[in-house]
């Protein structure tokens, strides 16, 4: 395994350490969002747990022998420490947005 693809298992391992193993996609409809904002915040949470979700199913193969090629593995693995990374700078974003506009009303 190449020192990129380390880090990025190493990363992955990290973040699930910090917010826990990604969740199963759910099965039934979610509820109506509110707002057309919070439709694409569900939209794009739902879309990382479906990368976490692949990665860890791509870790769990190559545990257990059944890819050929590591490559598949890492570009998942590389592709759910994106999506989680690009996921906390939008929060940290609205974090921001929120407590500036909370200081303004002050």
């Amino acid at each position: 395994m190449s020192g990129v693809s380390m880090v990025n298992l190493g990363l992955l391992r990290e973040a699930r350490s910090v917010y826990g193993a990604p969740r199963p996609a759910r099965t039934e409809e979610p509820e109506k969002p509110v707002s057309p904002f919070e439709g694409a915040l569900r939209q794009g949470l739902e879309k990382v747990n479906q990368a976490q979700i692949r990665a860890e199913k791509a870790m769990q193969a190559f545990a257990a022998g059944d890819v050929e090629d590591i490559s598949e593995v890492a570009a998942a693995v590389s592709e759910a420490e994106l999506a989680l990374r690009f996921a906390v700078q939008v929060r940290d974003r609205i974090l921001d947005s929120y407590n500036q506009l909370v200081r303004m009303s002050s």
